[in-house]
């Protein structure tokens, strides 16, 4: 009897591993979507929120490359801003005839974060319509291709970066939210140093991509409540967006230095991180500058609290899967390492401050103090961190034949706008029928040539 029971077991569990990953990172990954898809969450719009979180999970933990794409097409559906289909419609058809191919990876990305980077955002819907979800299905595109070349990953976006900082500068319009990028390059390094057999560089820098997602979950579900939270992004001590740019330079010249053919890949690569740190300043000195009010008191505790736990929070609950990355428990309670022998020793610093603060000024005495101080300066800081706005508010001065090849692209775009494209009615309510179909059609193809 309890053989069969055994068998019977066993086979469910080989059908369940046949059918989805169950890989630590996956089911991190998986963990994170949850809350993200609280964002979603709207008077009304339950029901919205349950298909984007079913088709995230689909995406995430699905093995099979139709399903994945039925579940990227649902919630690229969900947003009328969204990229146009005579991109997504082949991108996400050829993902299922090719799939793990390094230019398809490529080709998804902009389905993803198209109305967070290239629609022009506005107050309501900054950083596209549900950013922390693309962030974490970005990341799990990037980990479930293994077969991709890192290098073209790398390339590929480090170009689209390149590509939207000069349509910015150009065009003078403000730039979107670009660090929704940083950890799926993150992960490419993830990705290259497991295959490169340093494990010590995988998993520093899967601590500064599962930090950094977990700060996109954080603003993403109490963003609307205290929109101050977006402050944790910026790359400043004591702060935890300092911890994923120090963890995530340290990956990329642990690359450079031990890997022969990456010694200039890491350094740009940490250059990348760079500039989409000084991305994450403009975009957080927005978000405090269009805040109107002052900043509650509970804002900055909620600061402070999490430039102090929350690096070793999400370390110590991903300890199982940095494990299984390198073999290691972490949980940076006092310092964290870079694994090159460096230490950044930010835990310690914050704690002892904190310590100093509530033996010395006893805050449960005092009514205000520090956090009353603290409330007053951060509309100071958001006016200062948007000065580098002015970059974007007007077009640069450029020679007569660089003026000449703009105005002769401008006039093909119009050319192409002015052509009469058929209104698409809201697909929202249809799209799974719509990509079952669509999925149906390339599946009797494979069926053909096979």
């Amino acid at each position: 009897m309890r053989s069969v029971f055994t068998s019977c077991s066993d086979r469910a569990l080989h059908i369940f591993t046949s059918l989805f990953h169950v890989d630590p990172v996956s089911l991190c990954l998986a963990f994170l979507v949850v809350p993200a898809c609280v964002q979603a969450m709207q008077p009304g719009r339950a029901g919205r929120a349950a298909v984007l979180c079913v088709a995230a999970l689909a995406t995430v933990l699905g093995l099979s490359p139709a399903v994945q794409a039925i579940a990227l097409g649902v919630i690229a559906a969900q947003d009328r801003e969204a990229c146009p289909a005579v991109w997504s419609v082949p991108a996400l058809l050829l993902s299922v005839l090719f799939p793990a191919q390094t230019f398809l990876v490529l080709a998804v990305l902009p389905v993803l974060f198209w109305s967070a980077l290239v629609r022009q955002p506005d107050e309501e819907k900054e950083g596209g319509a549900f950013p922390a979800v693309m962030g974490i299905l970005g990341v799990s595109l990037v980990w479930h291709a293994p077969v991709s070349v890192p290098a073209e990953l790398v390339a590929g976006l480090g170009a689209a970066v390149i590509a939207l900082l000069g349509r910015s500068v150009l065009g003078a319009c403000r730039p979107g939210d670009l660090g929704l990028l940083r950890p799926a390059l993150l992960m490419v390094l993830v990705v290259a140093a497991q295959a490169e057999g340093l494990a010590v560089c995988a998993r520093i820098a899967l601590e500064a991509t599962l930090l950094d997602l977990s700060l996109l979950v954080l603003t993403a579900v109490v963003g609307r409540v205290f929109p101050a939270l977006s402050v944790l992004r910026l790359p400043f001590p004591p702060l935890p967006g300092l911890v994923v740019l120090w963890l995530g330079i340290h990956a990329a010249l642990g690359m450079a230095a031990g890997v022969e053919g990456w010694s200039v890949l890491g350094v740009v690569v940490a250059l990348l991180l760079g500039l989409l740190s000084l991305s994450d300043i403009l975009i957080v000195g927005w978000v405090l500058r269009s805040w109107q009010g002052t900043v509650p008191g509970t804002s900055v505790l909620f600061i402070g609290a999490a430039s102090l736990l929350l690096p070793a929070l999400v370390f110590g609950m991903a300890s199982p899967v940095l494990h299984f990355i390198s073999g290691e428990w972490v949980w940076p309670v006092w310092r964290m390492g870079g694994g090159d022998g460096a230490s950044l020793r930010l835990p310690a610093f914050v704690l002892t401050g904190a310590i100093l603060w509530c033996v010395l000024v006893r805050p449960w005495r005092v009514v205000g103090g520090i956090v009353q101080a603290a409330s007053t300066l951060l509309p100071a800081l958001g006016n200062l961190l948007s000065v580098g706005e002015g970059l974007f508010e007007e077009a640069p001065s450029l020679g007569w034949k660089m003026r000449s090849v703009i105005v002769a692209g401008r006039r093909r775009l119009r050319v192409l706008r002015g052509v009469k494209a058929p209104v698409l009615p809201d697909l929202r309510q249809g799209a799974v029928g719509l990509w079952l179909v669509l999925l149906g059609l390339v599946l009797a193809v494979l069926g053909v040539m096979a």
